[in-house]
C-alpha cells in the first residue's frame, strides 16, 4: 500500500514537472478575430396588383424598393470589415421573366456599388444566387447606408393586369466578415 503512494506521487511529479515549457504570451499578438455575422437586408412581396396604374398613367413596368441598412454605423464593422457576402433567394409565380437590378447607395443616394442583374425566368420559384464582395477591392462600400431594388418586366410591351395570377417574393441577405486585431 505505501508503495503505491509512493510510485503514484513520483508519477505525479515526472508528469508535472518533466514536461513543461515556457509559456510565451506574446503569441496573443499573433491572434487575429474573425467573426462573421447574417442580416437580412429587404424582404418584400409584390402581386399584380403592384403593376396596376391609376386610370389614365402609363403601364408600370418597373418597381422600385429602398430599405436603410445600419449595420456600418459602428467603426468598429466599417474598419473592420473585409468581405460582404450577399445572398438572393426569389421566388417567381408570375408567368413573366423579371430583372432585378440591386445597387448600394450612400445616404444622399448616389451609387456606391451596382451588383450584378439577376435574372429571373418565369415560374422560377426557387431561384438563389450569392454575390462575395472583397472591401480591400471595394473600399467605398463601407460607405452604404441603403440597398434600392429594381424589379422590371423584361417584356415591357405587355403590361401585368390586376386579374393576372402570381406573385413575387423577395428576399435577401448580407453576410460580413471581419477581422480584427485581437
Amino acid at each position: 500500500m505505501k508503495k503505491n503512494i509512493i510510485i503514484n506521487m513520483l508519477l505525479c511529479f515526472v508528469l508535472i514537472f518533466g514536461c513543461s515549457e515556457a509559456v510565451d504570451f506574446d503569441q496573443i499578438e499573433d491572434y487575429t478575430l474573425k467573426p462573421s455575422y447574417a442580416l437580412s437586408l429587404t424582404y418584400f412581396t409584390i402581386s399584380p396588383n403592384n403593376f396596376v396604374p391609376f386610370p389614365g398613367a402609363p403601364p408600370i413596368t418597373e418597381i422600385s424598393e429602398k430599405s436603410d441598412v445600419k449595420i456600418f454605423e459602428t467603426s468598429f464593422i466599417r474598419q473592420n470589415l473585409v468581405q460582404l457576402d450577399f445572398d438572393f433567394e426569389i421566388t417567381n409565380r408570375f408567368n413573366r421573366d423579371f430583372t432585378v437590378e440591386i445597387s448600394l447607395l450612400d445616404e444622399n443616394d448616389n451609387l456606391i456599388y451596382q451588383l450584378n442583374d439577376l435574372n429571373v425566368a418565369a415560374n422560377n420559384l426557387e431561384f438563389k444566387q450569392t454575390e462575395i464582395l472583397n472591401i480591400e477591392s471595394n473600399p467605398t462600400v463601407r460607405n452604404f447606408t441603403r440597398v434600392e431594388v429594381k424589379l422590371s418586366l423584361d417584356d415591357k410591351t405587355t403590361p401585368i393586369i390586376a386579374s393576372d395570377v402570381g406573385e413575387i417574393i423577395f428576399n435577401s441577405a448580407a453576410t460580413i466578415h471581419l477581422e480584427a486585431p485581437l
